[in-house]
Formats: structure tokens, C-alpha cells, sequence
């Protein structure tokens, strides 16, 4: 059999001169003991389990329950909203119209309130008020951002850094 001749393909080139490139239609396959493999240990990272954004998620559900139990609206005030709840019930309209506690209950609980901060250096309050919700809506509000801004930035950053931007309010 006769032996094929390479191909050759015409190219114009952009400065309009003629170029003739040799090509190989079937080049020759390379032997099994000329290729070598080379196996490499891939280490998969693991996914970053969020375990501090829910933490403060419960937290915060769980003070806003011990804050309502304190609040004890039947017996503090004579307007309540949804009275089955019993002790857990809610202020009314008026006097809270986020469906929470009252003002009082809150700053017995630790709200933020300059001039005890200051006058009377009750600087724990600092503290105590980045955990108080004024309602349900409020803690709605927020668990919500939490978890949609916190889980990530939880997964990207590490978790020291989300406790410090926590403290720091």
C-alpha cells in the first residue's frame, strides 16, 4: 500500500499573506509503556457546618420566652392579646404593638437604657440588651436576617469572628 501524504490546509492570515500548515489526519497513537499515570490524592475540603448561627437563633427564641414568662400579662395589665396563652400572653396593641412585652418588663430584663448606663454604671446592660426583643415581630425580624446573613458569613469567616461582630452588637 501506498503511504499518504500529510495534509495540508490553507490559511490567509491577517496580513494578507499565504500560510501552508502540514497536518496529521490520524497521528500514531503512543505505546501503554510510554504513558505514565500519575495518581494524585485528592483532599476534599469539608463543608463548614453552621453550629453557631442556630445556637444564638435558640438563644434568642429562648430569652423571648423567659421574657414574655416574666411580662405575665393577666396579671400586670388588664388588656391582653391572645389570652390563651395564659402567662405568655401578649400586651396589647397600645402599649406594644410589635405583639410583645411590656416597657417595664424590658427594662427589668435589661434594656438598654443610657442613663442607667451612665448614672448608675449599669454597664451590664450592654450585654443584656443584644439578647431582648421588643416582640414577636421584632424577633421574626431578626432571626430571620440572622440566619440568612450568618450562616454564610458563618461558612465563609470563622466563628470567633461572628462572636466578636455578636458582642459588639
Amino acid at each position: 500500500m501506498e503511504e499518504e501524504a500529510p495534509l495540508s490546509l490553507r490559511v490567509n492570515s491577517r496580513r494578507s499573506r499565504t500560510m501552508v500548515l502540514p497536518m496529521e489526519i490520524d497521528p500514531p497513537m503512543p505505546s501503554k509503556e510510554a504513558v505514565t499515570v500519575e495518581k494524585k490524592e485528592v483532599k476534599h475540603f469539608m463543608k463548614w457546618v453552621s453550629w453557631l448561627i442556630p445556637t444564638f437563633v435558640i438563644a434568642n427564641v429562648f430569652v423571648f420566652i423567659i421574657t414574655m414568662y416574666v411580662n405575665n400579662c393577666p396579671k400586670n395589665s388588664y388588656s391582653c392579646i391572645a389570652r390563651f396563652l395564659g402567662r405568655f400572653c401578649f400586651q396589647s396593641f397600645h402599649e406594644n404593638p410589635l405583639l410583645g412585652p411590656s416597657t417595664f418588663t424590658l427594662e427589668k430584663m435589661g434594656a438598654l437604657d443610657v442613663q442607667k448606663v451612665v448614672y448608675r454604671k449599669q454597664v451590664w446592660r450592654l450585654i443584656t440588651c443584644i439578647w431582648l426583643h421588643g416582640g414577636v415581630f421584632h424577633l421574626l425580624a431578626n432571626m430571620f436576617g440572622i440566619i440568612i446573613i450568618g450562616v454564610r458569613l458563618e461558612q465563609d469567616a470563622h466563628w470567633v469572628a461572628i462572636c466578636h461582630f455578636w458582642i459588639r452588637g
